[in-house]
């Protein structure tokens, strides 16, 4: 006989032993849920356990999760088992949650009633127009482009953003920088002093602007309320003690606010259920602090630790190699996967002499498995750098294979393919209507003074005259400079675009560097300008493969998904950031070289190992690893990550190859016939 109430028996019969002792649990839990564990079953199953068990009210619980989806998700398991009205009422995000908070006691963040709040955009708006409203002589030069362009407006925007996620207050916020260069410079790292005290002067500027507008940004929402928390006796009593019980959902990525936050709202009730795993902590970058997930059990008196280890998702191969790489990682709280479901298949590890290579390998596998009744969307390519996507997508255009690009754009929808590929076409027919939408495009970009205004008189001349938009600006009644400098680059694209016998990618290049596209790229944000200049590198590259612009152009317009056939049976391709919480029977992991995963640089090798981690476990019977000995001008060696894989749940090559494939149907809807195959280079 079960000791539990019988209503609970559907939601706690079908969980394992441990799942089930872990969501009965109170006071202080931490349930380290590794990959495929059945983390948000157990914490549904916590859920109904406290209402139904434990007699607590909806509205008393706390539930708290990263994104407004797993929120959704998670009141719909719930409803789904305790029927309507019986999810938590505070339910939500860190954000969300923080917001009804503020909105209760505005006060708090020196707010009114009805006071508005300012997304990244307007935020980073505000930050522009304060900065460039500031005497030039106080902002900082930077060490590259110039001030107040887009890259120094974003560095002064992550940093007022670091010190809301560290609760530094306006007025706080000398002294406390003060001691972060202290503490960099004792640690003989390299910090721009000058950049961070002005940083502080914007921030008590921006901070007392958004008081005036009686609004708050997106760290404000989370930053008041957990200061009163922690300095208003009063306010945190009120506060936690309407909760019964709090439960936080991916543990192992909350920062210091969102730590101080739920620990507070638990100190009246000591009720703190945690689920996460630390093996998956990939966000430091945002602000993620690994320490508060492995400290927890130090952390609170008589806390208890549950660890799921039973996998659910992948066969045994996938496990063992996943458990292999993470071990190594030497502040982990220990743990190992298994799983019932059998061995499985062994890892095929690939390589390649080139991108190319290496992207035509994958496609061709994909149509053969597609022959053999896999389906197209319960395939994945799964890449550490969203850049590295442009290979992969022409061998599966040149193969045929659908696919969808989660989280980004595909690289011929992206804004700066697109604008290269309007020069182009601007160059090519200045003086046909053909190219008024490139001309629309591109013609201020970079900035040559022409605003809406500027651009309806051309229009207007063109449509008077029956001229295309590019020759208008020659008759068009503008202002001097503006004229000047369209005419300017009228010159410059008509010029190119006449070069006789000059090859399509050459013509490509030299527009991107005489109408200074390339220059506002390199003075653009590191990061943004970077990846611009990177994927405007590889068209250039892929515009040698084509002498005609029109086969070009055509080629771009077939690239990828239209917005009504996103959805449809497609390969998945996405970052290994966007693959955590996801999972596919066939998975395959290309640009394994140490020249990109873990990479050169800056970047956390032990945040690394876990995106490995996290790379395999999203694949549930096949995982296949590749690299290439060249990749995009550099030469490059695989990645260390591959040879901490044991032998034994690894081989080399595939394993069709080596009559060791046992492939099974997953219910594809496309089949190939040998033939069909054979053309297209299967």
């Amino acid at each position: 006989m079960s000791a539990y109430p019988q209503t609970l028996a559907p939601v706690l019969d079908p969980l394992t032993p441990v799942q089930r002792e872990a969501a009965m649990a109170l006071g202080r839990v931490l349930v380290l849920a590794g990959a495929g564990t059945g983390k948000t079953k157990t914490l549904t199953a916590g859920v109904a356990c406290r209402i139904q068990m434990y007699g607590m009210r909806p509205s008393q619980i706390l539930c708290v999760t990263f994104t407004n989806k797993a929120a959704q998700e998670m009141r719909e398991r719930i409803t789904g088992v305790l029927g309507e009205g019986q999810a938590p009422f505070w339910l939500g995000t860190f954000h969300g949650l923080g917001a009804r908070q503020l909105r209760a006691e505005p006060e708090v963040a020196q707010l009114h009633p009805g006071f508005d709040i300012r997304d990244a955009d307007d935020a980073t708006a505000l930050i522009r127009r304060l900065m460039k409203a500031m005497d030039p002589d106080t902002v900082p030069e930077p060490d590259t482009g110039k001030k107040c362009d887009v890259r120094q407006v974003k560095t002064m925007g992550e940093r007022i953003g670091h010190l809301k996620e560290n609760l530094v207050t306006p007025e706080a916020a000398p002294a406390w920088v003060r001691g972060l260069i202290e503490r960099r410079r004792a640690a003989r790292q390299m910090v721009d002093v000058e950049g961070w005290e002005f940083a502080v002067r914007l921030y008590q500027i921006y901070q007392a602007t958004l008081r005036e507008q009686n609004a708050a940004d997106f760290s404000d929402l989370l930053m008041w309320p957990t200061l009163a928390l922690m300095n208003d006796r009063s306010y945190r009593d009120r506060w936690s003690q309407r909760f019964t019980s709090v439960m936080a959902d991916e543990f192992q990525d909350v920062n210091r606010a969102q730590m101080l936050w739920l620990t507070y709202m638990s100190e009246y009730s000591r009720e703190l259920f945690a689920v996460g795993d630390d093996s998956q902590s990939i966000y430091s970058w945002r602000g993620a602090k690994i320490g508060f997930i492995r400290n927890f059990v130090r952390e609170f008196d008589g806390a208890r630790l549950f660890k799921l280890e039973e996998n659910f998702r992948s066969t045994h191969h996938i496990l063992q190699a996943a458990n292999a790489i993470i071990a190594r990682d030497p502040g982990r709280i220990p743990k190992t996967l298994f799983t019932q479901k059998g061995d499985g298949q062994k890892i095929e590890v690939l390589s390649y002499d080139y991108a190319s290579d290496e992207a035509d390998a994958i496609a061709a596998e994909m149509g053969r498995r597609a022959a053999e009744g896999v389906a197209w969307h319960d395939m994945a390519m799964i890449y550490r750098i969203n850049r590295l996507s442009r290979s992969l997508e022409e061998a599966l255009l040149k193969a045929r294979i659908p696919y969808e690009i989660i989280g980004d754009v595909g690289f011929y929808h992206r804004a700066v393919v697109k604008d290269a590929l309007a020069f182009l076409m601007l160059a090519a027919c200045p003086d046909s209507r053909q190219s008024d939408e490139a001309f629309r495009r591109v013609a201020n970009v970079p900035r040559r003074g022409l605003g809406a205004k500027a651009l309806g008189q051309i229009e207007q001349e063109a449509q008077d005259r029956g001229l295309s938009l590019c020759a208008a600006v020659t008759t068009a009644t503008l202002p001097a400079k503006v004229r000047d400098s369209l005419l300017a680059f009228r010159e410059t694209v008509s010029r190119i675009g006449q070069i006789p016998d000059m090859r399509l990618c050459d013509r490509l290049d030299t527009l991107l560097k005489e109408t200074g596209y390339y220059t506002m790229w390199r003075e653009a944000a590191s990061e943004e300008g970077e990846t611009a200049l990177q994927n405007l590198s590889e068209l250039v590259g892929l515009a040698e493969g084509f002498t005609r612009l029109q086969d070009l152009l055509e080629h771009a317009a077939l690239a990828t998904a239209s917005p009504n056939e996103r959805g449809r049976d497609r390969v998945q391709l996405m970052t290994m950031h966007r693959a955590k919480g996801l999972e596919f029977p066939h998975v395959f992991l290309p640009a394994w070289e140490e020249t990109v995963f873990p990479g050169m640089g800056e970047r956390n090798y032990e945040e690394e190992r876990r995106l490995a981690y996290v790379s395999l476990t999203r694949a549930m019977q096949q995982a296949t690893i590749s690299s290439v000995g060249y990749r995009q001008g550099v030469s490059a060696r695989p990645s260390g990550f591959i040879e901490e894989i044991p032998a034994e749940h690894r081989v080399t090559g595939w394993l069709r190859q080596q009559g060791q494939s046992k492939r099974r149907e997953t219910g594809g809807r496309f089949r190939h016939t040998a033939a069909t195959l054979d053309a297209m280079g299967f």
